[in-house]
């Protein structure tokens, strides 16, 4: 109740409200989009349209009946017309870290996993993928999903189970893999 809240405050012309909006959601919401886009600048960028298209239907006095998905389905909408756009490359970044000597071992095993399931669910098809980002990483429910992106819940639910054996397979084959390739 206090995203509704802060957005009937900004309705009613207090821009201020749209502060504590962003404190509260601009970490998960940029996890989400970065998880999608691979790309931490194209992120910023789409939390940014995001928190603006907020802002405008704020300002237009808008209050949705839940925040959570409203606010999931515009960065969602967001990331589909950046992916839209005919100059949209999407490219895999190159990551370097350092990390001090003691903590390498530790740091190397943590990412690699990390990374490993990263590549495994951007391996899915982009609605298993979608479902699955919304449910485990932003702790969403089922009705919360099927709100944000328009879809009934038991489409969800499927989505989720469906997207969960194919990350099953797709994990099952890459371990394979790293098993005959480290021999």
């Amino acid at each position: 109740m206090q995203d509704e809240e802060s957005m009937r405050q900004l309705a009613v012309g207090n821009d201020a409200a749209m502060d504590s909006i962003i404190f509260r959601h601009h970490k998960p919401l940029f996890g989400y989009l970065y998880r999608m886009t691979l790309d931490e600048k194209v992120a910023e960028d789409l939390v940014q349209d995001t928190f603006v298209a907020i802002y405008q239907q704020g300002q237009r006095g808008f209050v949705p009946d839940r925040f959570k998905p409203w606010l999931y389905k515009i960065a969602t909408n967001t990331c589909r017309d950046y992916w839209k756009k005919a100059s949209t490359r999407r490219e895999l970044p190159i990551e370097t870290q350092e990390a001090s000597p003691a903590s390498v071992t530790n740091l190397i095993d943590r990412q690699v996993e990390r990374q490993w399931m990263i590549d495994s669910l951007n391996r899915l098809p982009i609605a298993y993928r979608t479902v699955l980002y919304l449910r485990f990483y932003q702790d969403m429910k089922h009705s919360e999903i099927a709100a944000a992106l328009e879809l009934p819940v038991n489409t969800v639910k499927t989505q989720v189970v469906r997207g969960l054996q194919k990350l099953e397979s797709i994990l099952k084959e890459a371990e394979s893999e790293r098993e005959v390739m480290s021999r």
